[in-house]
């Protein structure tokens, strides 16, 4: 098993370890839902109006709005945006992508009215929504008194590790660049720098790529057209790459002759998980309308492959060294939390509508084990404990606004707030999350389409490497979408 560090989200350690930890677990909770471009308009708060591909992922009970079957999809152009502040520069950097960010199908079944049953429709559907978008770049620069290596001496250091139990993924690499000497006689490491006089530029560029995504294979039913009840089985999937580039200039660093080095490390994480979720809606009077729907945990089997390398440059070239780590890959499970999700809708006649929700799901109960049938035991002990000790319940609060200003068109509106996951005490900032939409869609007796514009903006924290020797990193961060989406009825 490899080393782990712990490292804190929010307060997060671009540090020394490929590990999984509760950065991992938070990372694969903390879903940020996109899908329609209707949903996303009206900031998601869908899960008590139903008939959309998207809300049938959080409240199943709204397909049993469809009467007629339908099929959609929908395309999403997004631009990421990140501002950086480190030791008083600031940095920024940004990252476009495309995707089909939700597409499905839903089949509806009449039920003959000469039957002797209050049933009116049932409904099978299948659906996959994108609920988590990786992509983006964090660029941070900045001039420092100290470097990595320090941090790496410092650990080998205080737990007095020798030659042989260096990491193949860092610190022997580190060693192998010779940016790392050891003293036979007294067995203490050093940093092949003047740290007396360190006087060291630094550049860190994080790119992240891949996402989340949930298909979910649903059912449901209409019941005289008040009672709506649904029920489905979900398959999300996890793709997430990053790949981190690191460097540092000495300045002036005459004494050993170390001009430069350059640390790389790749991570390629793929996970497949499966859920349950049930929902209700109800329908007390013709212009209100409830809704109610429980996700149970989510239960992944995860893969991580990964490898690092080092690139030293000196005035005398003939030290310059590439150390390249071997192929790294670990498999294991983790269990993200389930949800509660409670929903009001309230129209006025034909015109339009308000819609509220309101989510809550306790990050504390994320927990990573060991892959089935790995004989491992208590690996995860210590990162389960972090994630009890650092995390907590949050709530998500949505709101969205329609109004039909033609027989054909309608204009809508959004906003949505995702409570901070991290407990006051462990963060020094706020680590909540909003989203602001709007959109104008087109519908008439066979086709629909929908367009909105969706900002997400939040701030965190990390640090290049041990918080006890750098600065804290200040980020800003924000995701611009534009999506589209077509549907067709049948």
């Amino acid at each position: 098993m490899k080393r782990i560090t712990t490292l804190f989200l929010g307060i997060t350690m671009a540090s020394s370890a490929i590990a999984q930890n509760e950065t991992d677990a938070l990372r694969y909770s903390y879903l940020n839902y996109n899908g329609t471009a209707r949903f996303a308009g009206l900031g998601g708060a869908m899960g008590a109006l139903g008939a959309d591909m998207s809300a049938i992922g959080l409240n199943p009970a709204g397909m049993g709005r469809y009467s007629r079957s339908d099929f959609s999809f929908t395309s999403n152009l997004t631009f990421a945006n990140t501002r950086t502040v480190y030791n008083d520069n600031a940095a920024s950097a940004n990252k476009a992508n495309f995707n089909i960010s939700n597409i499905g199908a839903v089949f509806v079944k009449p039920i003959a009215f000469d039957k002797a049953t209050m049933w009116r429709y049932f409904q099978f559907g299948i659906t996959s929504s994108r609920t988590n978008d990786f992509h983006g770049v964090t660029l941070t620069e900045g001039n420092h008194d100290n470097s990595m290596l320090t941090s790496y001496t410092n650990y080998l250091n205080s737990n007095n590790i020798p030659l042989s139990g260096l990491s193949d993924f860092y610190e022997g690499q580190a060693y192998d660049a010779y940016l790392l000497n050891y003293d036979t006689i007294y067995g203490v490491y050093s940093s092949w720098h003047d740290t007396a006089n360190a006087n060291v530029d630094q550049t860190n560029r994080l790119t992240t790529r891949g996402a989340q995504y949930q298909t979910d294979i649903s059912f449901s039913g209409n019941y005289d057209g008040k009672l709506y009840i649904g029920g489905s089985l979900g398959f999300p999937r996890i793709r997430y790459n990053s790949n981190r580039v690191y460097s540092e200039k000495f300045n002036g660093d005459t004494l050993y002759d170390l001009e430069e080095y350059t640390f790389e490390e790749n991570i390629n994480t793929t996970g497949n998980g499966f859920n349950i979720k049930l929902g209700a809606i109800y329908l007390p009077v013709k212009s209100i309308r409830l809704g109610l729907a429980v996700h149970t945990p989510t239960w992944y089997s995860m893969n991580d492959q990964y490898n690092t390398n080092f690139v030293s440059n000196f005035t005398d070239n003939n030290f310059d060294t590439r150390a390249e780590s071997p192929e790294g890959s670990y498999d294991y499970r983790l269990k993200t939390p389930g949800r509660v999700i409670a929903s009001a809708a309230f129209l006025y006649k034909k015109r339009g509508f308000i819609s509220l929700e309101y989510e809550y799901v306790d990050y504390a109960n994320s927990t990573l084990n060991s892959a089935a049938g790995s004989g491992e035991s208590g690996v995860f002990t210590s990162q389960n404990a972090t994630i009890s000790d650092i995390y907590k319940g949050a709530s998500i609060l949505k709101a969205g606004a329609e109004f039909r200003v033609s027989n054909h068109w309608t204009l809508r509106g959004g906003y949505s707030f995702f409570g901070s996951p991290i407990k006051d005490e462990v963060s020094v900032i706020d680590n909540s999350r909003t989203n602001i939409s709007g959109g104008l869609g087109y519908r008439n007796a066979n086709f629909s389409l929908d367009m909105t514009y969706m900002r997400s903006s939040w701030k965190e924290e990390n640090y290049l490497y041990d918080p006890a020797l750098v600065n804290a990193i200040s980020v800003d961060k924000t995701i611009n979408n534009f999506m589209v989406t077509a549907g067709f009825r049948f």
